[in-house]
């Protein structure tokens, strides 16, 4: 494993697995996230944002956390390894609501400097309505991609048991 990307629903632990490898590995953990969002939920120009995509992809070693499908063009060829949280909706939504509403409470800012606020975490364009849109979607286009991608190895973790050969703390 030298190329990864951790793909999955928000909420599925992308982040803190990729900080864990890439603690254990020493390889350089890139979130999609921070590169697409800029202050004030502003999302930088598409071509920038493929630039520093394949800026991040240039290395020899590195692991790429989220999911944005537009771009899986310019990761997913260059990656050995893909690991895919796959968990529980339930799960998901626990989590997502719990880390939202601590970030709220606590003001932590993320993602450049942006903030979670509860107005938006109780509008039609919230994290929560994401999930909900998204999950089984994702889970489909993720098994195909599976079946499509035989050269790239795939880690289906469909629990956080399955991860224990990496010792992960998602």
């Amino acid at each position: 494993m030298k190329r990864i990307v951790i793909i999955g629903t928000c909420g599925s632990g992308k982040t803190t697995l990729g900080n864990h490898l890439a603690k254990n590995l020493d390889y350089p953990v890139t979130d999609l996230d921070d590169l697409y969002w800029l202050p004030n939920w502003t999302q930088r120009p598409i071509e920038e944002f493929a630039s520093l995509i394949e800026e991040t992809t240039l290395s020899e070693t590195w692991i790429i956390c989220g999911n944005q499908s537009r771009f899986r063009h310019l990761i997913w060829p260059k990656a050995d390894t893909i690991i895919w949280l796959d968990l529980p909706l339930y799960t998901l939504l626990w989590r997502t609501i719990r880390r939202a509403l601590c970030n709220i409470r606590t003001k932590k800012a993320f993602c450049n400097g942006n903030y979670e606020s509860f107005p938006h975490l109780l509008s039609r364009h919230s994290i929560v309505v994401w999930i909900l849109k998204s999950f089984l979607k994702r889970r489909r286009d993720y098994l195909a991609e599976m079946k499509n991608t035989p050269h790239i190895k795939w880690i289906h973790a469909k629990s956080i048991k399955d991860l224990k050969f990496l010792k992960a703390p998602c």
